[in-house]
């Protein structure tokens, strides 16, 4: 039972580090996130889970945050960009406090890039 409790603390760590890497190194965290899932997702379905959705969920606001920069010059983009921002950093922090009490977390509007 012990070793059990020390493994969900371990994923819990590691998934929360590569959220928070993300936030706050943006590409290299992302970079650094994509090489540790890769590595610890062979020991953790929970880590292969989450960190596929959470790399996904990166990716695709990426994508949406270039389309809201290319947006402005139309104007539609200086409503969208901040509401793009917004919802990257909200979903993240669900995301963070999922992942510390071990729960999956299903990142709303993400494409499926990573399978």
């Amino acid at each position: 039972m012990d070793d059990y409790r020390k493994s969900i603390s371990r994923e819990n760590i590691i998934m929360l580090l590569m959220a928070g890497g993300i936030i706050v190194f943006n590409f290299i965290g992302f970079i650094i996130s994509y090489f540790v899932w890769k590595d610890y997702s062979k020991d953790s379905d929970f880590i292969a889970r989450n960190g596929r959705r959470l790399l996904n969920f990166h990716i695709s606001f990426f994508i949406y945050e270039i389309i809201s920069g290319l947006l402005v010059f139309l104007l539609v983009g200086m409503v969208l960009l901040p509401l793009v921002s917004i919802a990257y950093l909200v979903l993240n922090i669900i995301a963070m406090i999922r992942y510390g009490s071990y729960r999956d977390y299903d990142f709303p509007f993400t494409l499926n890039i990573i399978k």
